[in-house]
């Protein structure tokens, strides 16, 4: 009677302590709203959601570069407009000096306005954005423009390097943030132009001086050619953007499946463990009594 009495308690011991054990994950999804805590609760669920997670950090830096990408598009573009409005005042300039009722005194005061020009110009293209110059390519702590002369004539000379600052915005997918300053400044002529204006109306030359409307007619045409480029790749950027947030709603989606819990059904399987737990408390306690009782008697 003793013995059978011994070996029923032992189960219902075992019995208690799977149920304990039950009752802590069970309390633990409903404390973290997880129905995976370790990896031992779903190893395989476990990967998925890793992997899933993974995945979204990487969408988190694509998107960041994004955002980097779209604010240094959007300086470059209102750079590009600025220096278009300089164009427009460098024609008006060139226009009214070449008249015959213009001298050469006239024609030294407007050289000055066309070197503070060609200042703006310069200090346009040395734009910065959270410390770092967006026409230096991947130098971006170097000032990539400054003035110099060349054979009597003030123009720019460019320090960056040739190479567009490039984000990657996908696995496989680069954007350029910043052009070159070669390409998106210096190509244009804009410089050699401004330059070229202040030292024909400084010599009073005036074949010069209406020689440079063509001249600056190839800097606007290239400088509007700059901001269509800027807003082409913004529309790309927004294109990526409105994907990037779909594609990391349906990995939000995933991960939930496979990490949140029912916590309704959690908790309703909660209670069914505590009913359970307390019935075998119970019934270990009978058998305590029973056994003592056994003991007593005999």
């Amino acid at each position: 009677m003793r013995v059978g009495t011994s070996s029923l308690y032992s189960g219902i011991r075992q019995r208690i302590q799977q149920l304990a054990s039950e009752l802590k994950d069970l309390n633990e999804k409903v404390a973290s709203g997880k129905k995976l805590n370790r990896p031992s609760d779903d190893p395989f669920a476990m990967v998925e959601a890793m992997k899933l997670k993974s995945t979204m950090v990487q969408f988190e830096q694509y998107g960041r570069n994004m955002k980097t990408a779209n604010s240094w598009t959007s300086l470059s573009e209102s750079v590009f407009s600025q220096c278009l409005d300089l164009v427009g005042r460098a024609r008006e300039l060139t226009v009214q000096m070449s008249s015959d009722t213009q001298n050469a005194d006239t024609r030294l005061a407007a050289a000055s306005e066309a070197g503070h020009l060609l200042d703006q110009a310069i200090s346009l293209g040395n734009s910065q954005l959270a410390g770092r110059y967006i026409f230096s390519g991947y130098k971006t702590s170097t000032v990539p423009f400054s003035k110099t002369t060349t054979a009597g004539v003030e123009t720019a000379q460019y320090h960056g390097d040739i190479h567009d600052f490039q984000v990657q915005i996908g696995k496989d997918e680069t954007i350029s943030a910043g052009r070159n300053g070669q390409t998106a400044l210096m190509n244009s002529t804009l410089f050699d132009t401004l330059g070229q204006l202040k030292k024909a109306l400084e010599d009073n030359d005036l074949a010069a001086i209406q020689g440079q409307l063509g001249n600056l007619t190839t800097a606007e045409n290239y400088l509007n050619n700059q901001i269509a480029d800027a807003g082409g790749r913004q529309n790309r950027l927004q294109v990526k953007q409105t994907v990037m947030d779909g594609l990391n709603g349906s990995l939000q989606e995933r991960l939930s499946m496979a990490e949140d819990a029912d916590l309704p059904g959690v908790i309703m399987e909660l209670k069914s463990r505590e009913v359970a737990y307390q019935a075998a408390m119970a019934a270990a306690a009978r058998i305590h009594d029973l056994t003592l009782l056994n003991y007593m008697s005999g």
